[in-house]
This record gives C-alpha cells, sequence and structure tokens, in this order.
C-alpha cells in the first residue's frame, strides 16, 4: 500500500528540483510516491530531458505527467490529486527543500497516530541546501510550542507561520500530510482561476473537515526566495503589486472564518491571522510607510491597512498608541509613533554595533550637504589597495588636471605612499562617510558597499576588475558564501553606475547581463593594462628592487583565485597551497623565483620561511600589474589574470587541480577551458615543472592559440585606456 504520494509541479529551474528530489531521498521513504508535473512554458529556454533525473532517483518512485503548455500550479496540484494513490498526500514545491529528516518526522507520527493534519515548521531561504542545514546546525532551530495548549493550536500556528513578514501566502498547504481520503470525499481542489496565493481557499474548506491535527517540532522545510529575482522569479516574486492580493487574502480569510464563528478551527485560525497580519504591519508596511517612496502607501495602501488594523485584537501595549493612529488615518501622529519606534531600534542597534552611528550621520547630516563638483573618490579592492584602474585613471588626472581637481583615496593604510599627497580616508571611517556624500565622482572597481546611498547628482565611474572567466553576479547558479540575495543587490548597484568600462566585447556582452546593466558600456580598455604597454626597463627595475628580488632570476607569479565553498565568513576566504614548493625549489630554484599572489579575499597568510630567496609572499603587493611585468611566466588556475598578463604575451599554465569540481559545482565558466585559454592545463607540481624546463617547446606548440587569444581579448588595450575613460568622464 502506498502511504504517502508527494505531489510536484515543475516548470523550470532544474537545479532546484535536483536539490528537492536530494532532500526527499534523504527521507528514505519505502513506501511512498512522487507525482511530478511538469507544468511547461513553451517559451522556457531550460527544456532540457529529466530522464537523468529519473535514473538518479529510482528509489523514490517517480511518476512523471508531462505538459508542454503553462498550465499553472493549482492545476498540476489537482492533476496531482487525481494521479495520487497515498493514504496521504505531501505538496511541496519544485525549488524548495526538506531539512534533515523535516519530512520522516512527520511520516513517522502519522503512522503513529493516524491524525488527519500533520504538518512541520517552515522556514524561508534564499540557501543552497547544504549552506542552509549548515546555518541551522548552527543556531537553535527548535519550534517550541510556546503558548500553544493543544495540538490543534500548534499545527495551525505552523500552517498561519506567524512569525512571517512576508507578503507570501498567510495560509499555505507546504509541508503538511493531509489524509487523501478527506480531500476525496469533500470534492476539495485548487482554485484553478488563481494564478497567486492559490493556497489559502483550499486551506479553508480543507479545515472544516480535520478532526485531528499534530504539529511536529524541528521538523522544517526550506522555503525557497528565489536568489535570483530578475532571471529566475518565483510566482510571488514575478507580482508586481502584491500589497492588494495579500490584503485581498487575508480579507477573504476572514470573511470565511466569520461563517463559521462557533467551530474550533476557525476561531484559533481568526487568532493566528491577527496576529500574523500585525506583524506584518509592524515589520514591513510600516517601514515602506515610512519611506513614503511610493505614494501608494500613504494613500490607497494606508487607507486598506487603517481598516485591516480594526480587526487587531490583544495588541501589546506599547504598539496601542500607534495603532490607534493607524485605525484614525492620523498621518501625523502615525510618523511620529512609528519614528519613534523606529528611533528606539536604531538606538539599541547603534549600542549593540557603534558603527552605525556613523551610517546614521551619513544618511542624515553629510548626505545633505552640498556637493563638491570637482571632488573625485577613489577606491581599489575595497579600500585595500593603492592599485588598478582607479590608480591609473588617479595618476593621468593628477598629471594633466591636478588643477581643476580635488582628490580623495579610500585606503585603510594612511601610510599608502600615492603620488600628488591627496587625501586619504579609511573605508567606513566618519572621514570617509563626509568625503562620499559630497564627492562629484566616485571611481571604483567593484561593487560600491550595499549601506551606501549614492545621490542623484554624483557619478559613479565603474571599472570592474577584470575579464570573467568564472561565472559572475546573475550568471552564478548557487551562491555558497553570504546571502544569496546578493545577486538582488549586483542589479541594484549596477544600475545606479553611470560608466561601466570594458577591454573587449566579450566581457561587455557578460557584464551587460550579468549585472543586468541597461546603460552603454564603454569599450576603452582597462587603465590598469596601461602599464604593460607604456612602462621601461627602468621601471622593471625599480620594481624588483622593491621586492628585493634577484636580478640574474626569472620570475614565476602563481597568482590563483579562491574557491566559494572553502570560507570562513562573507568575504573571508580559506586557502591553501597545492604546489610542492620543495619539488619546484628543488627542480628550478637556481633559475627561478617564484612569487605567490593570493586573491585580496584570502583571510590566510603563508608561511613561506622556509623557501626563502625561492618563494616570496607578494598577496599584499599593491599592484598585481607590476608583477606581471616583472615575471616570465604566470601559474595561475580560474583567476581572470591571465587575461590581462596575456598583454605581455608571455607563457601562462594553468593549475587545474580542482577542474571537474570547480567547473561543474561550484562557478563553471564562460569560455571552454580546455581549448580557449592559451596555455596548458596541468595538474600536478611535476607537470608544471616539466613545462617550465621545457618552455620554448610549449611557447611554439601554443603560438596560433596564444594569438588567437590576444586579439579576442587584449586588441584594444594599448596603453591609452586611462586616457580614453579621461576624456568620455571628465573633458
Amino acid at each position: 500500500m502506498t502511504f504517502i504520494s508527494i505531489i510536484i509541479p515543475f516548470n523550470h529551474r532544474k537545479r532546484y528540483l535536483e536539490e528537492c528530489l536530494d532532500s526527499l531521498m534523504e527521507q528514505n521513504i519505502d513506501d511512498g510516491e512522487v507525482i511530478l508535473i511538469l507544468n511547461r512554458n513553451a517559451t522556457q529556454a531550460d527544456k532540457e530531458p529529466l530522464d537523468d533525473l529519473m535514473e538518479k532517483y529510482t528509489k523514490l518512485n517517480i511518476k512523471v505527467k508531462e505538459f508542454d503548455n503553462e498550465i499553472g500550479v493549482a492545476k498540476a496540484r489537482n492533476i496531482g490529486l487525481e494521479l495520487a494513490t497515498g493514504k496521504y498526500v505531501y505538496f511541496i514545491d519544485a525549488d524548495d527543500y526538506i531539512y534533515s529528516n523535516g519530512l520522516a518526522k512527520l511520516i513517522e507520527i502519522a503512522k503513529k497516530t493516524d491524525a488527519d493534519f500533520i504538518n512541520g515548521h517552515r522556514l524561508q531561504t534564499s540557501y543552497v541546501k547544504e549552506r542552509f542545514e549548515e546555518m541551522l546546525q548552527n543556531r537553535n532551530n527548535e519550534t517550541a510550542k510556546k503558548g500553544k495548549k493543544t495540538d490543534t493550536e500548534f499545527s495551525i500556528n505552523l500552517i498561519v507561520d506567524q512569525k512571517s513578514r512576508s507578503q507570501d501566502n498567510i495560509l499555505t498547504v507546504l509541508h503538511a500530510l493531509i489524509k487523501r481520503e478527506i480531500i476525496i470525499e469533500n470534492n476539495l481542489e485548487f482554485d484553478e482561476e488563481k494564478e497567486a496565493y492559490i493556497d489559502y481557499p483550499f486551506i479553508l474548506d480543507l479545515l472544516q473537515y480535520i478532526k485531528t491535527f499534530k504539529g511536529v517540532e524541528n521538523a522544517l522545510y526550506g522555503k525557497r526566495i528565489s536568489d535570483n529575482p530578475i532571471d529566475e522569479p518565483n510566482l510571488n516574486q514575478m507580482i508586481e503589486e502584491r500589497f492588494p492580493l495579500f490584503i485581498q487574502e487575508y480579507n477573504d480569510e476572514l470573511d470565511y472564518i466569520n461563517k463559521h464563528p462557533n467551530e474550533e478551527n476557525y476561531i484559533i485560525l481568526k487568532k493566528e491571522i491577527k496576529a500574523k497580519m500585525l506583524r506584518y504591519y509592524i515589520k514591513r508596511f510600516s517601514m515602506q510607510y515610512r519611506s513614503n517612496w511610493d505614494e501608494k502607501w500613504t494613500t490607497s495602501y494606508l487607507n486598506e491597512m487603517s481598516e485591516i488594523a480594526k480587526t487587531f485584537e490583544n495588541i501589546p501595549w506599547y504598539y496601542k498608541k500607534e495603532i490607534n493612529a493607524l485605525k484614525s488615518k492620523d498621518k501625523k501622529a502615525l510618523k511620529k509613533w512609528i519614528n519613534i519606534r523606529l528611533g528606539k531600534n536604531k538606538a539599541k542597534q547603534i549600542i549593540k554595533e557603534p558603527w552605525r552611528f556613523d551610517t546614521t550621520l551619513y544618511y542624515n547630516v553629510y548626505n545633505k550637504q552640498e556637493i563638491k563638483e570637482n571632488q573625485i573618490i577613489f577606491e581599489s579592492f575595497r579600500g585595500d589597495y593603492y592599485s588598478d584602474s582607479p590608480k591609473y585613471i588617479y595618476e593621468y588626472l593628477y598629471k594633466h588636471f591636478s588643477d581643476k581637481f580635488e582628490f580623495v583615496w579610500v585606503i585603510n593604510d594612511k601610510n599608502t605612499k600615492i603620488p600628488g599627497n591627496p587625501k586619504k580616508v579609511k573605508r567606513f571611517s566618519r572621514e570617509f562617510y563626509k568625503e562620499l556624500a559630497v564627492s562629484k565622482y566616485w571611481v571604483i572597481n567593484g561593487r560600491q558597499a550595499a549601506r551606501l546611498k549614492k545621490r542623484p547628482e554624483q557619478i559613479i565611474v565603474s571599472t570592474w576588475h577584470g575579464t570573467p572567466l568564472k561565472k559572475l553576479g546573475l550568471d552564478i547558479d548557487n551562491i555558497y558564501s553570504g546571502s544569496p540575495q546578493i545577486k538582488k543587490i549586483y542589479a541594484k548597484n549596477a544600475s545606479e553606475w553611470e560608466y561601466l568600462i570594458s577591454p573587449n566585447e566579450y566581457t561587455s556582452n557578460i557584464l551587460k547581463r550579468c549585472f543586468a546593466y541597461e546603460k552603454d558600456i564603454h569599450l576603452t580598455g582597462y587603465p590598469r593594462n596601461d602599464i604593460l604597454y607604456n612602462a621601461t626597463e627602468e621601471t622593471v627595475d625599480k620594481i624588483k628592487e622593491k621586492l628585493n628580488l634577484d636580478k640574474n632570476k626569472k620570475i614565476i607569479l602563481y597568482a590563483p583565485t579562491w574557491r566559494d565553498d572553502e570560507f570562513y565568513e562573507k568575504g573571508q576566504y580559506k586557502f591553501s597551497l597545492k604546489l610542492n614548493l620543495d619539488k619546484l625549489k628543488e627542480s628550478l630554484g637556481e633559475e627561478y623565483i617564484l612569487l605567490v599572489r593570493t586573491h585580496y579575499f584570502i583571510a590566510d597568510k603563508l608561511d613561506l620561511s622556509d623557501y626563502k630567496g625561492f618563494a616570496v609572499d607578494v598577496s599584499r603587493y599593491d599592484d598585481i600589474a607590476e608583477l606581471y611585468l616583472i615575471s616570465d611566466i604566470l601559474i595561475t588556475d580560474y583567476s581572470s589574470v591571465f587575461f590581462d598578463f596575456a598583454n605581455l604575451r608571455r607563457p601562462i599554465l594553468f593549475y587545474t587541480y580542482d577542474l571537474d569540481k570547480y567547473q561543474n559545482m561550484l562557478r563553471g565558466f564562460y569560455i571552454d577551458i580546455h581549448t580557449e585559454v592559451p596555455g596548458p592545463l596541468v595538474f600536478t607540481t611535476e607537470e608544471i615543472i616539466d613545462k617550465i624546463k621545457n618552455i620554448d617547446k610549449l611557447n611554439e606548440e601554443y603560438k596560433e592559440r596564444y594569438d588567437e587569444f590576444y586579439e579576442r581579448f587584449c586588441s584594444v588595450d594599448d596603453g591609452n585606456a586611462s586616457k580614453r575613460i579621461v576624456e568620455k568622464v571628465w573633458t
């Protein structure tokens, strides 16, 4: 006998479906079936066959019903119900997943109690399953029955998910076992006329027939918020005007409940949804009302929320004056009480995190001062270096227009020598905020910090920091460190850039897509590569002297990138040196020096003390372009450094010891690394030694590919990129 029928409507995003099915495999269900409704849109680009998935998940007993057209989630679920044979049915969205044994716990309780309705807790997340589980292990994830005296109270509390402040469904069928016979006997189905908020009519009808409930503690379900709301939005993310639908759901639910005034299930439900709506007002609506970014929030939406406030019960005393002002539509009093509440919260935050005081000054004081039309502020790699394209744009401006502009550099080490003695400010210091707020121009080589607020009169010149090999921004499938919602920040940041520059058409196309950039991209070349064309032998000698290097030896530069899944925290990545330095020194030490340059995200510091005279850590050297100049050979992996180094037409080796994992699991590449890069892929230290000892042969072998690569990626750079961008922006 089939105990459980799991119904999954699937449209697209195969990568999400795999995580969903993986999580079901972990439940070890031996008496169930999965009904997969392929609810496809003929215009979707990702119509890849699912045969490989079916083979991988044979244990799940998957039944597939396929439609070539878009049928909608409601109809897909109804078809699933028609095909189901289990004692219980369970709905899961294809982009969601179950934590650990979250469903297994529900099944265990169902078999013990034979309850009509058994459910667990849902947690909203945009993380991949692996990171979601890791984060839950690091915090208390118990869903205790706090204040819930009965099984019915606790279960209905889980249906409503009172703690959520989003405009997703107030009621949901997700993560609940429901006896199928109850659905069949009462002819219950989803309303196929509704495109969104489809759960609540079904749940409202269902509850009148449920006699026994069981809410299960610590049985968790990951409700995924799409990490790419621009290209791959969830259904709710596609709805532009969610507030009216959300309010309509609430009103419909109250109307329905009021028709069942004496039924216990609805009495409990009424209390829960009112509490959720009060929480929504406090945590979400009041913030949007206060910001006044759209007139609707202070007019029609306010009127609707005012009427809803009249339904609130058990209002905590500290909210009563604010809610009374809301009920009476007293805008002046309402703003006053919102400001008092948020002001207290802000004060608590500042006490806990003092840096917030400076950001408060930045928003409310510095950003109201007059902008200096001739002031330019520069930042490279979060203020850690005086380097990259901002450096060369600055030096060109200083050389030719020092009398026209005031210059400010964001530099965390104020002892850094910068020609022209510009004003220096440490990133996120109070002085930083003061200067940033009044600078007409920002010149940056990455994304501006999310806490910064560009004023309409200000101009951001983004130089970015490399020709992309590995996927960026919206093109990345899964984010492993930091919040996946950073993809929204990518697009927001880029929308504020007036200028974005590029070294080739390939890069222009990628940056435009991966940042959803709608303005023109300027094909100027990278200013940071100007030095590669303009440097003299004297320049090279000075750099070697600065690093105290033996001028009689050749130089190998090893410049690897970071791994997305190896990190301490957001922006702080681990690094372990995979080269065998003992073998390298023994074989090459007489002729070569090895410079090791890790990415600026890497938190670990290298200890090369045992290799003095051969291996030198140059990770904190400001300008990697100067390291290119003095290097005879580059070794890298998936870092974009080789695109710049190729301007010198010198040999490049690709040490790709973890190639399969990197290209298939972590990032993926924009070009075919096997056939398009201007050098060989090597996988061991021994191979590296062999290639270097036969470097002339390697140069001859890769000459044709190198020439093609140079023409495609380097032909715009000619030593005049700084001049071109200055002429576009400032002259």
